[in-house]
């Protein structure tokens, strides 16, 4: 199984990205190791380019986007807020973590645990019942990376989180969430 970060690379290189915006960036770990022309990083964290929330961030950020991941706060409510306010940047693709819980204890939120997903999966299988046009796949490496890639489609930027239980996402998230082993 492909490491997170080298997935990641490959995407940009993929996308042919320039920039790149890490929304979470925790301790840097895996922000370090991208290769991209031009890298910033978002969190409520001190040591990141621009230390606010992702909203904050979003409120003042005017330009282009080439790839965005989203690490951030493993809320729905927040990550759908991140992927409406992330198409403001005209992005390539959008990289969502941790959508893939290898267990509900993993998911339940708040968080109960020191390994944790959080329900981002709510927010990935949203956007794409709301939008199956957009090329939308999930690779199993690290709890989950769902590339989104709009492509310039039109998208009304908005849609709600899914309201399934965990047992009927399990049951079915190699097709909601297009999983590509």
């Amino acid at each position: 199984m492909k490491k997170k970060e080298d997935l990641i690379n490959n995407i940009i290189k993929e996308v042919g990205a320039n920039s790149y915006l890490e929304i979470g960036y925790g301790n840097g770990y895996n922000f370090n190791k991208i290769v991209c022309k031009d890298k910033r990083s978002v969190d409520i964290n001190g040591k990141a380019d621009f230390y606010a929330t992702s909203d904050d961030f979003f409120n003042v950020e005017t330009r282009d986007i080439d790839c965005i991941f989203i690490d951030g706060l493993h809320h729905a409510d927040q990550v759908r807020k991140d992927i409406i306010n992330s198409l403001k940047c005209n992005p390539k693709v959008i990289i969502l973590h941790d959508t893939i819980p290898p267990s509900e204890e993993h998911q339940i939120v708040p968080r109960k645990q020191t390994s944790w997903t959080g329900d981002v999966w709510r927010a990935a299988i949203g956007f794409h019942t709301e939008y199956p046009e957009v090329r939308f796949e999930t690779y199993r490496a690290d709890y989950g990376l769902t590339c989104i890639y709009p492509d310039g489609k039109k998208v009304r930027k908005h849609f709600e989180d899914m309201d399934l239980s965990y047992k009927e996402f399990k049951n079915n998230e190699v097709e909601l969430l297009n999983i590509i082993d």
